[in-house]
């Protein structure tokens, strides 16, 4: 499968999350639409991340706007709280919250 396809499906998870309410949304004066979900670490590089839910096998998360000690610790196989709003290829996460015990 080419990577346009991906892509598409990826937007439309997300979109069927967000109708299904596993993505809870509400629109803020600027009309983005934010949420918060829960999800387990693919992997990190850089300013992305990718995460796996139970209903989605990927979703992209872009982490421009997460302060960096949020997510420098996290490890493959991590879950976390994503919170963030809908961006047009992937999620723009404002905060990382990772449910591991910290050590």
């Amino acid at each position: 499968m080419e990577l346009t396809g991906l892509r598409r499906i990826a937007r439309i998870v997300v979109a069927a999350l967000a109708l299904a309410g596993v993505l809870p949304a509400a629109s803020g004066a600027d009309d983005e639409t934010t949420v918060q979900f829960s999800a387990r670490v693919s992997w990190i590089a850089a300013n992305t991340m990718v995460v796996s839910t139970a209903d989605s096998p990927a979703l992209s998360i872009d982490l421009t706007q997460v302060p960096q000690d949020e997510y420098q610790r996290l490890t493959t196989g991590a879950y976390v709280i994503v919170t963030g709003t809908l961006g047009w290829r992937q999620i723009m996460a404002t905060s990382i919250e990772s449910l591991e015990p910290e050590t």
